[in-house]
């Protein structure tokens, strides 16, 4: 009797499993082109530029390529950094769409993984 519940809960977790995989798949996607990570680095008071002169902003940011292990995320984005670059929420990687999306801060959704690039599934 005990196999045969655990078989039942089993075959209801399965099934419930592959609905909600099908149904994220309906909601309005977006191609996520490649990933990065955010670096800053401080430079000292007194640096100059290329050309010589002084620098007053001490702090330079850029972004460089970085991986995402193949995989089905659960993730909502957060800060913009341009029209087609956005955070994820509570990390340093940064999504680089290939169109501009249209998306709010704090927009959830399913981020499917393949080879480096990847589909951001908006949540309705």
């Amino acid at each position: 009797m005990n196999i045969k519940n655990s078989l039942l809960m089993f075959l209801v977790f399965l099934s419930t499993s592959v609905a909600f995989g099908q149904e994220y798949k309906e909601w309005e996607d977006h191609d996520v082109v490649k990933f990065y990570e955010k670096k800053e680095i401080t430079l000292d008071y007194d640096s100059l530029d290329e050309n010589g002169d002084d620098m007053y902003d001490n702090e330079i940011t850029y972004y460089i390529p970085t991986k995402i292990k193949d995989g089905v995320y659960e993730i909502e984005v957060y800060d913009k950094v341009s029209s087609k670059l956005w955070q994820i929420k509570g990390t340093n990687t940064y999504l680089k769409f290939r169109y501009n999306p249209y998306l709010y801060k704090w927009d959830e959704g399913i981020l499917e993984v393949s080879y480096n690039s990847g589909t951001f599934y908006k949540k309705e």
